[in-house]
């Protein structure tokens, strides 16, 4: 019997030797397969390169023939000045007819019309100055020689390989082009008899990628772009070479040589198809391997049955061996250790590795069972029954107890049955023992904390419901029986359709089978809203946070629920409470908007009174009561138009627009505004600016100009000597982007502001002397509102006074440089105080309904020699349009029967000239967003009344200005005057 070490080293010394004499047969195919491998490649990279090294010398002669001719002609031309005689014509056709690849011979003269063509067709004139083999010799005289992409004739229909030529008269001028061109199908079909197999190649590609001639040329792959093919690649670095590659039109894998013509950015490419030129070789090569493959199972067979051998003379002796060891190792294994008692219920005999120690580190023989177990609180009925089955010499199996050994507290599982003698006598119990003392703690330690997670999950005030993923419920704690009426042994164990209504638990259902399938996700976690279902029929919304999680191999959800009705309402109230005061906030604006039409109107009728009776033949004290009503209307009008840029602020609607403007001059136009002010107080108003600010910035003027203007006039009402200054001047260095900021300074020499005033002075209807008593009048919004127009312009605003000295207020605007100006003059905007420039005899249509306000319209307009008519509304406008023409339209918005808005579409609607005719809105609305509902309408610009009659002439003048310059019906653009506002 051979023993179990000498079988080992037999079976290891037999496969050792059986793998070695393998890997020998395995090595020596794989070199005789890579020996033919890459003598097949060596071969491949010989024919293809002779064949490629062939093909480029075919294509050379005849490209250089046909060069040759062209030559030739351009020759001839530069020397005689002649394009064409008869015996070049002859010499052409000669050329063309003997020669298989020449299917044409053109010329182009310099405009690129072909003016001759060796093609027997009827011939008419083709322009090709946008052909690429054309274009270049047109704009570069040092072409040469060009081979154009793959062309199809625009006579012909026939693909062709342009080679151009340029022709040069004596003087060195460009005269036109000679073209030659080759049939790419000529070469096609020659390439297809040299290549001879049938997936072989041959190829002639340009270095700029194009494809001219190919064996199998189609018209689909012809001019085809391999640049960024392996081959081009490849060509790129050297002038020939070889490699494998697939095909860019028809993928098929080659072996393929390339060599790149020496005098032409053409390179040819021979190619054998791999798999047709390497199956004699992979057919050896299969052999090699069929043969090693036979060989290799041969000597694992022989080895096979020499160890077989050895195994069986070895398993005899091994069986023997392993008897005996089963029965040790299952005694050693099956429990800790095993135990036998005598008739007392003694241990008599302990026998195993882990045999417990009492804790007096003694070994419990001679003891009983029930001496040496620690009593737990509420196990004596468990004793008792263990010692009726004692009693009754009955086996059991896995009683459980406790015992305290020298290495602490165990517990111990034991199993026995009775032991009789020959005669039938009791001699006692034999069983086996286990130590469970970690599984007993681990049982210990998940029933402590699935009752904390229990008391938690009751005790916890946030609904939580567990589901499985079958949208069973598994958990429904007190909160959430509170929240939906059901009490948990309703829920629990049933589906979570009940908890929801019916359209969202077929939703609910369809999701959690997306789950399950892998459609989708589960969710790990995530906040979700949706509606419940109470035990009663009500739904409410509730927000639930969700985790998932998985146990083993089953995934279950948990949702801490919320419920948001309350939340709801809160949100309802304040979207309540939003539309409440949006709609008090319209409320405002149209009162507003109705108050500025109501006083307007009537201040209309005032002012343009007061202008029509100003004249020659007022005496001194008529004059000065005349002027005294003026200032009182004007001052009128300030008050309104200060609420109303108030209002603008607050809507929002208040935008700034930057233009490139003039510093300078805007600065003197404003002094020269305030100037007449200033002089009847008896008091000096001076400009001065620092050097270093551009002459030329960027920015919103007319804001800039509103705030100057409020400062300016504040200063001259409050200084009764002295003078007013204004400074401008750059507050801090420019920004990276290019922006700076300006300062703005206005220094009177007034009565000054007491200092517990300053911090209170640019709020909304403050004034430093708010008594009864104070002698300067106002509303106290021009601080407010230049507060608010610096701030959009980002900008800041401030002031320093002393009380009884005077004040400098201050403020800055972000700038930003302005571009270059035009080189051409431009017209310079008229300076305040400039004479209106007249025009007689336009023919004006006035829609107004209050009379007072069409009488002083009609007034002024006959004064200055027009011939106005007067209607009450937009109806009768529309009619009188339609009867006769108009050169303008002054339309009031509010009127009866037909508002102007209406009446303005209306006139829009018209065939010319009609729908044409300038229209100005007369309103006394100036509420913010008016504008655009006047654009959307169809008016060009608009008169805020009161109506100011420069404004109202100056209107005219641009309407005859435009009629004189278009000579015909007025532009509605054009007619936009400067100084009105434009829409």
């Amino acid at each position: 019997m051979i023993p179990r070490r000498q079988h080992r080293n037999f079976s290891i010394a037999v496969w050792t030797a059986t793998l070695a004499m393998a890997a020998a047969l395995w090595v020596a195919a794989l070199m005789l397969a890579r020996h033919d491998g890459v003598g097949a490649m060596e071969r491949a990279e010989r024919d293809t390169g002779n064949l490629a090294r062939v093909v480029a010398e075919h294509a050379t002669r005849a490209i250089a023939e046909a060069d040759q001719i062209m030559l030739f002609l351009a020759d001839e031309f530069q020397d005689h000045g002649q394009l064409l005689g008869e015996d070049v014509t002859w010499l052409f056709q000669r050329a063309v007819r003997r020669s298989s690849l020449l299917m044409q011979i053109a010329i182009v003269n310099e405009h690129g019309d072909l003016i001759h063509t060796t093609v027997d067709e009827a011939f008419r004139t083709v322009n090709l100055a946008d052909r690429e083999h054309v274009r270049i010799h047109m704009e570069n005289p040092d072409a040469g020689l060009f081979i154009g992409k793959p062309v199809e004739g625009r006579l012909s229909g026939k693909w062709a390989i342009p080679l151009t030529r340029r022709l040069t008269r004596a003087d060195g001028s460009f005269a036109g082009v000679m073209m030659a061109l080759l049939d790419p199908f000529y070469l096609s079909r020659t390439l297809e008899v040299l290549d001879g197999d049938s997936e072989g190649m041959v190829s002639i590609v340009g270095k700029d990628g194009i494809l001219r001639a190919r064996s199998g040329l189609t018209d689909t792959i012809i001019g085809r772009d391999l640049g960024a093919s392996a081959t081009l690649g490849m060509a790129r670095r050297q002038s020939e070479g070889f490699l494998r590659t697939p095909s860019a039109i028809d993928g098929v894998v080659r072996l393929q040589s390339f060599r790149v013509l020496e005098d032409y950015p053409l390179l040819v490419t021979a190619a054998f198809g791999e798999r047709a030129f390497l199956v004699e070789t992979q057919h050896n090569q299969r052999l090699y391997m069929a043969g090693a493959a036979a060989s290799t199972l041969g000597l694992f067979g022989l080895a096979l049955l020499a160890t077989r051998q050895s195994a069986r003379l070895a398993a005899a002796g091994r069986r023997l061996m392993e008897s005996e060891q089963r029965f040790r190792d299952q005694a050693e294994t099956a429990s800790d250790w095993f135990w036998e008692t005598d008739a007392d219920l003694r241990f008599s005999r302990l026998i195993g590795p882990m045999v417990p120690q009492t804790h007096q580190g003694s070994v419990p023989l001679g003891m009983r069972r029930d001496e040496v177990a620690l009593r737990e609180p509420g196990d004596e009925p468990k004793w008792a029954e263990h010692r009726r089955q004692l009693d009754r010499r009955e086996p059991f199996r896995n009683f459980r107890y406790q015992v305290m050994t020298d290495t602490g507290l165990r517990y111990v599982s034991v199993s026995g049955r009775p032991v009789f003698d020959a005669d039938g006598v009791f001699t006692g119990y034999r069983g086996s023992a286990t130590d469970i003392t970690e599984r007993e703690i681990s049982a210990q330690r998940l029933q402590a904390s699935e009752a904390r997670y229990r008391a938690m999950f009751g005790a916890v005030a946030q609904p939580i419901v567990t589901i499985d993923e079958y949208g069973i419920v598994s958990a429904f704690n007190p909160a959430a029986e509170r929240m939906f009426g059901f009490a948990a042994p309703e829920i629990v164990g049933g589906s979570l359709r009940r908890l929801m209504p019916a359209e969202l638990a077929d939703l609910h259902d369809s999701r959690m089978e997306a789950y399950r399938t892998g459609k989708l996700e589960p969710p790990k976690s995530g906040v979700r809203e949706m509606r419940g279902l109470r035990k009663d029929g009500s739904e409410f919304p509730v927000e639930v946070t969700l985790a998932g999680w998985r146990e083993g191999e089953r995934q279950y959800f948990t949702g801490a629920m919320r419920d948001i009705t309350a939340q709801r309402e809160i949100e309802a109230s304040l979207r309540r409470a939003k539309d409440a005061a949006d709609h008090a906030n319209r409320m405002k604006g149209e009162f507003l908007a109705t108050m500025s039409h109501e006083i307007r109107t009537p201040m209309n009728g005032v002012l343009g009174a007061l202008t029509l009776v100003d004249g020659p033949n007022l005496d001194d004290e008529q004059r000065q009561l005349l002027e005294v009503a003026k200032r009182s209307g004007n001052a009128l009008l300030t008050i309104l138009d200060d609420i109303l840029d108030l209002s603008k602020l607050e809507a929002g609607k208040v935008e700034i627009e930057p233009v490139d403007f003039d510093l300078r001059t805007t600065l003197e136009d404003t002094i020269a505004l305030l100037q007449p002010s200033a002089s009847g107080r008896g008091l000096g108003l001076s400009l001065d600016v620092a050097p270093a600010v551009p002459v030329r910035v960027r920015a919103d003027v007319r804001r800039v100009r509103q705030v100057l203007v409020n400062l300016i006039g504040n200063a001259l009402k409050f200084t009764h000597r002295g003078a007013v200054t204004l400074r401008a001047g750059l507050d801090e260095a420019p920004k990276p982007d290019g922006g700076f900021l300006l300062r703005f300074e206005v220094s009177d020499t007034g009565i000054g502001i007491p200092a517990e005033v300053l911090p209170t002075l640019f709020r909304r209807f403050t004034q430093a002397d708010g008594s009864i008593t104070r002698p300067f009048g106002g509303t106290g919004l021009g601080l407010a509102i230049s507060r608010e127009l610096v701030t959009l312009m980002n900008g800041r605003i401030g002031t320093v006074s002393i009380e009884g000295k005077g004040s400098t207020f201050w403020f800055t605007v972000l700038c930003r440089p302005a571009a270059v100006p035009d080189a051409a003059p431009s017209a310079k905007p008229a300076a305040p105080g400039t004479a209106v420039p007249s025009v007689d005899g336009l023919r004006v249509l006035i829609a107004e309904d209050n009379e007072i306000n069409r009488d002083i319209v009609l007034a002024m307009l006959r004064r200055a020699g027009h011939r106005p008519t007067a209607v009450p509304n937009g109806l009768q406008a529309v009619r009188a349009l339609e009867e006769q023409s108009f050169d303008l339209v002054l339309m009031d918005v509010q009127m009866p029967v037909m508002d102007g808005l209406t009446a303005t579409r209306h006139i829009r609607a018209m065939p010319e000239p009609a729908c044409g005719i300038p229209i100005v809105a007369l309103t006394g609305n100036a509420m913010p967003g008016n504008e655009t509902e006047y654009l959307a309408a169809g008016m060009n610009a608009y008169l805020s009344k009161p109506i100011v009659s420069a404004a109202l002439f100056q209107t005219l003048a641009e309407v005859a200005a435009t009629r004189r310059r278009t000579g015909g019906p007025t532009d509605a653009a054009a007619a936009v005057p400067a100084g009105v506002a434009v829409l």
